[in-house]
């Protein structure tokens, strides 16, 4: 199952611009996979460790973010942006109804994944806390659901498309703050079904009109593509570090408020230059960044499934062998998954 990856009957020229996507998102699954295995006394041993490696102490109520917040953002964003591109390689190819039926199922599957794995580690997917009714959520519903929500937006143009997710995401930060919603997002995971649905999707969506400008658009330059990318990474940036200022209007990835998802989708497009720059300087793909760049669902899939087996299932607890060995076996699988991507098509 490659993600939006282009299959191999279309134009290896069109491919070759867009190492620097997979090689980004290559970067973030081996961040994900090494944290996912990582023992606790590394993770979180020191502040320097919890930073770059753990989400804060008092994670839900904590009015800040750090370095490690911004891993499921950067993920949301690098398949959002890809997914106008796919979409447009399946309708060309196989007509409108086939495409949609191709995102669905996909998204879908992860969705009921998602729930499949909370279903066994917990026994149930719906739990009071006093009078409020949770879902149970996690990362995986959360990638499921926003490629769902995020589907229908394609067919608008960007500008509107960019203007009702920040609607979305300004009456999220508003219930947060006078309609309760805070208290539902602490006591769930992600901010849960409703910041996934306000907060979350909105990263998505943005994505998807920055996917169309900068890899469908056939009228601006390059160096113009460049240029709206930029502009808009900072103004995000920079929009949601002044938002901070003001009172409740805070960063946290718990309950996914919208200075959270300003400063990670700015940091996402900054970040992205990077990668930008290397593919310009190598041109070509870089092993074992690629590989694990091309099948992110897959490899996300099978980390989180092992690591329940291993962790709630077998009760191991995580050590440095334990954790060399499963970095290597999911390096293995990614290594294999691109091999035999050639005859994958989904």
């Amino acid at each position: 199952m490659s993600d939006e990856i282009l299959t191999v009957n279309e134009s290896q020229a069109e491919r070759k611009r867009y190492y620097w996507i997979d090689h980004a998102r290559g970067i973030i699954m081996i961040f994900l996979v090494i944290t996912e295995f990582l023992p606790a006394i590394i993770s979180g041993g020191s502040d320097f460790g919890r930073f770059f490696l753990a989400h804060p102490d008092n994670e839900r109520i904590v009015e800040y973010m750090n370095f490690f917040d911004i891993g499921a953002p950067v993920f949301i964003f690098i398949m959002g942006l890809l997914m106008p591109l796919s979409f447009s390689h399946r309708k060309e190819r196989d007509g409108v109804k086939k495409a949609v039926r191709h995102m669905v199922i996909r998204y879908g599957i992860i969705l009921i994944l998602g729930f499949v794995v909370i279903l066994i580690d917990q026994g149930e997917i719906i739990k009071m806390e006093g009078v409020i009714l949770i879902i149970y959520w996690d990362v995986l519903p959360t990638l499921g659901l926003v490629g769902l929500i995020a589907l229908p937006f394609l067919w608008l143009k960007p500008k509107f498309r960019a203007l009702l997710a920040t609607s979305m995401l300004v009456f999220y930060q508003f219930m947060l703050l006078y309609g309760g919603w805070r208290e539902y997002a602490i006591l769930s995971i992600h901010g849960g079904i409703f910041g996934t649905i306000f907060g979350f999707s909105a990263i998505m969506i943005y994505a998807t009109c920055l996917g169309d400008v900068m890899l469908l658009n056939k009228e601006y330059t390059d160096k113009k593509k460049y240029q709206i990318y930029a502009i808009v990474g900072g103004i995000a940036l920079i929009g949601g570090l002044l938002l901070w200022l003001v009172p409740g209007w805070y960063p946290n990835k718990r309950q996914v408020t919208l200075t959270y998802i300003s400063i990670s989708l700015g940091a996402s497009i900054l970040l992205s230059f990077i990668f930008i720059g290397i593919d310009k300087k190598f041109k070509k793909p870089i092993f074992i960044l690629d590989s694990y760049g091309k099948f992110p669902f897959i490899i996300y899939a099978i980390t989180i499934v092992i690591e329940f087996l291993i962790a709630d299932i077998i009760g191991l607890e995580m050590n440095v062998l334990l954790f060399i060995v499963m970095v290597i076996i999911i390096t293995a699988i990614a290594i294999l998954l691109d091999d035999w991507g050639k005859s994958l098509k989904l």
